[in-house]
């Protein structure tokens, strides 16, 4: 089966618009995860709060998200044998359950920094459930040559609630604390609404049967299925590289935007511009792909290398340049990661979730990884060494996309 590619009179076709059940899906999704990145944004705020500690704050946000770091493959390969919806159903009532009981036990003085950061663990391991779920139904709910569209749309979304998300989150955290985390409990409810509507009959992805009663078994076939499909295993690899510059790059312009003390409306709008510039590629992914679809990746980090030279060679990180430059990563980033969607969806079948868990497993490490990486280079070798050391580690990528990706998108296992 040749993969990304759509057959011939798939090509000649128009593609039909979305129907009821994936659009419902597609909106509840949207709302559940804007509350969420709502809600993420006011937990180290109320943790400073609390305590009037940064390092607090930060050491809270990272132990309420590294536990569902080893939560990933073991969901993965239970949404495989789940029905997708009822999985996602039930994901998504536990995580408005427990934000309900974060207001509760705020609102009664009855949760310290421990409690909040416990329950905020929960919910980030049942939002990996929930995810891996939402993809797999979603595939069941379209058509094949509706692949490269559903993911776009399923690409924007998520760009879009990053720039949505985020100042909304701290506007109304600055009105009332409580006020994002009653914001994500009442997305839950938008979610669980619009699944109940798809109805049980539309379960629809099919469920793998299982081979072997053991769950460690079918954790360990997906590196198998990976070696077998070795563009996504390279392609998940260059993924995780991407986001681990990106995010050392931010951390990079923050240490920066605090030396030069840049007003905080500079750093908004270079956070604005990645979810613009994702938002943007998402909505082209469809014209492109007609003409660049095996190639996607390669010309992501090509533009990536040329953004790193510019801002080595600008010499300075002026918010209107750095604004500029992530908008553009942000948009080949989006069709990059479509491309490598659209692989997985094709291919994967049967193995879909435990695939999809081994990508956000890397990238979840990756977005680890890259503040400390930036932060690193920053304090070490300073600004204009810091963004060659990222320049350099782009190349290396590039080096490998262009170098191992070529004829394998065609290559049957």
């Amino acid at each position: 089966m040749s993969v990304i590619t759509a057959s011939r009179g798939e090509r000649a076709s128009t593609t039909p618009p979305f129907g009821r059940n994936f659009r419902l899906l597609m909106g509840g999704s949207f709302i559940s995860m804007l509350g969420s990145r709502m809600s993420s944004i006011a937990y180290p705020l109320l943790v400073l709060r609390l305590t009037g500690s940064a390092a607090d704050a930060g050491w809270a946000s990272f132990a309420a998200l590294a536990p569902s770091a080893l939560a990933y493959l073991p969901a993965g390969a239970l949404i495989d044998r789940w029905d997708p919806r009822k999985a996602m159903l039930h994901s998504e009532m536990g995580r408005g359950a427990v934000i309900l009981a974060i207001v509760t036990l705020l609102v009664t003085h009855l949760i310290g920094v421990a409690g909040l950061v416990a329950l905020a663990a929960v919910e980030q391991i049942l939002a990996v459930f929930s995810g891996l779920a939402e993809r797999r139904f979603a595939s069941s709910l379209v058509e094949p040559r509706q692949v490269v569209p559903a993911l776009a749309s399923s690409e924007a979304r998520t760009h879009m609630v990053i720039l949505v998300g985020r100042p909304l989150g701290g506007l109304l955290f600055g009105l009332w604390r409580l006020l994002p985390f009653l914001a994500d409990s009442l997305s839950f409810a938008v979610t669980v609404g619009a699944l109940w509507r798809i109805g049980k009959r539309q379960g629809g992805a099919r469920r793998e049967r299982v081979a072997s009663p053991h769950l460690r078994h079918e954790i360990t076939n997906v590196f198998g299925w990976l070696r077998r499909h070795r563009f996504a295993e390279i392609a998940l690899l260059l993924t995780g590289g991407a986001t681990l510059v990106s995010q050392a790059l931010i951390m990079v312009f923050f240490a920066e935007a605090h030396v030069g003390n840049l007003p905080s409306i500079g750093i908004g709008v270079v956070l604005a511009g990645s979810g613009a510039g994702g938002a943007l590629g998402s909505a082209a992914a469809s014209l492109l792909f007609r003409h660049f679809e095996h190639h996607m990746l390669q010309i992501q980090m090509l533009i990536w290398a040329v953004m790193f030279g510019i801002l080595f060679l600008w010499g300075s990180l002026s918010f209107w340049v750095m604004a500029a430059v992530m908008a553009i990563m942000g948009l080949s980033g989006a069709l990059g990661n479509i491309e490598v969607d659209t692989f997985v969806v094709r291919n994967a079948k049967t193995m879909l979730a435990r695939v999809m868990s081994v990508g956000r497993l890397t990238s979840l490490i990756a977005l680890a990884l890259g503040p400390l990486l930036g932060a690193f280079l920053f304090a070490r070798f300073g600004l204009e060494r810091a963004i060659f050391g990222l320049l350099l580690i782009t190349v290396a990528l590039l080096a490998v996309a262009l170098g191992a990706l070529p004829g394998l998108s065609h290559r049957r296992p």
